[in-house]
């Protein structure tokens, strides 16, 4: 999910300091669209980037009171292409569309509603030669939201609804590499994270998905390589809170009905000295919350009603140390850790609740094909719903 932060903070218009009361209006229906096109016979580095956004903000500062709005009702796309002869070091291509970008930093009090209404589209082609390392990625969301503060407070509500599609594609092809060779494509329709430290936080947080589709796909090829990974990523409705040294309170309900697609495939031509591996994670409705040395809270509603699909294949013609497969599908994930007297501080407790649905199909599916490899390895796992606590407090509760 880092990519799609990085693309909502690369959209970001010039930020405001040491403002009180703010508010942010933000209204696109055109749409945004990037493309870029290398074509490069020879070279010792190659990088391309494609970043497309209909709204985006960012506020910097602390006991700052924001009132944020933002609507995109039309389609953002990104697309990169690069096509290389022959790359001495690197080549990175990427590529990141966010309808609705909003990127805060220091102490606040929010109130934040995004509403997408139409596609977000991310597509990556890196197409080489022989090249020291290859690195592709896409990502595509509708609405992202990235909270922080150090020694600050925050008190967030935040609600976000998508209605279209998110897609994000990446394809890596290439003759050959010593090195490695990674692809990546992350699809995520709403995404959240928070982060504090020596902070309080308190969020309400409303998500909901209901677009027809929010698919994520990697293919990745390499004649050779020393290393072959390709990850792809698809979340309907996705919420990270991390906290350190401060009271934590999270309210969350996240609805889906839209379907989530994650597919990842390596095919090898040849040898791999080091491990390739293939990853596919799909999931309609996800909340992570944790906490160190102070209480918690969270109450957590979740109602997944799409299908959710996760597959993942390795195709291995040569030898190698590592041949690796996994896939894992959801319909509903919650997890809250909290580290209390662990963590230098005193006993902490965790209070939750939690209540889930998962009215979708949910599928996983992995398969290895390897000619010879010293370890093969392959997991698939389908869960409608999940819930996971930890509590670590020696001698205590």
């Amino acid at each position: 999910m880092r990519a799609l932060l990085l693309a909502s903070a690369a959209l970001i218009a010039a930020p405001l300091a040491h403002a009180q009361t703010v508010s942010n209006n933000q209204f696109d229906a055109g749409g945004a669209s990037a493309d870029i096109e290398a074509n490069v016979d020879s070279a010792y580095d190659v990088g391309v980037t494609s970043v497309a956004g209909a709204n985006a903000y960012t506020v910097v500062g602390d006991d700052i009171v924001l009132d944020n709005s933002q609507h995109a009702d039309g389609a953002v796309d990104a697309d990169t292409v690069a096509s290389v002869g022959s790359a001495g070091h690197g080549v990175v291509a990427t590529s990141a569309a966010v309808a609705n970008g909003l990127t805060s930093e220091g102490g606040l009090e929010l109130r934040s509603t995004q509403l997408s209404h139409a596609d977000a589209t991310a597509t990556t082609t890196n197409d080489t030669g022989y090249v020291g390392y290859a690195a592709s990625s896409s990502s595509a969301s509708a609405n992202v939201a990235a909270l922080s503060a150090e020694a600050e407070d925050i008190t967030a509500i935040l609600t976000q609804e998508s209605t279209g599609t998110t897609f994000a594609h990446t394809i890596g092809d290439h003759w050959g590499s010593d090195g490695q060779v990674v692809a990546d494509a992350i699809a995520s329709a709403n995404n959240i994270t928070a982060a504090g430290s020596t902070t309080t936080m308190l969020t309400d947080t409303t998500q909901s998905a209901r677009g027809d589709n929010v698919t994520a796909e990697v293919d990745l090829y390499a004649g050779f390589a020393g290393d072959a990974v390709a990850n792809a990523t698809a979340n309907a409705n996705a919420l990270t809170i991390e906290n350190q040294y401060g009271y934590l309170n999270a309210r969350v309900s996240q609805e889906n009905t839209a379907n989530v697609d994650a597919r990842s495939y390596v095919t090898l031509g040849g040898d791999f000295p080091g491990f390739a591996s293939a990853a596919a994670y799909g999931v309609g409705n996800q909340a992570m919350i944790s906490n160190t040395t102070s209480d918690t809270d969270m109450n957590t509603v979740q109602w997944n009603g799409g299908d959710i699909y996760a597959d993942a294949g390795l195709i291995a013609d040569g030898a190698g140390d590592q041949a690796l497969v996994s896939s894992a599908a959801y319909g509903n994930v919650v997890t809250g850790s909290l580290c209390g007297s662990d963590c230098g501080g005193d006993q902490a407790t965790l209070t939750a609740a939690n209540d889930q649905y998962n009215g979708g199909a949910v599928h996983a599916r992995a398969s290895i094909s390897a000619q010879h490899a010293n370890t093969a390895a392959g997991s698939a796992v389908a869960i409608g719903n999940a819930a996971t606590y930890q509590v670590s407090n020696p001698g205590g509760y």
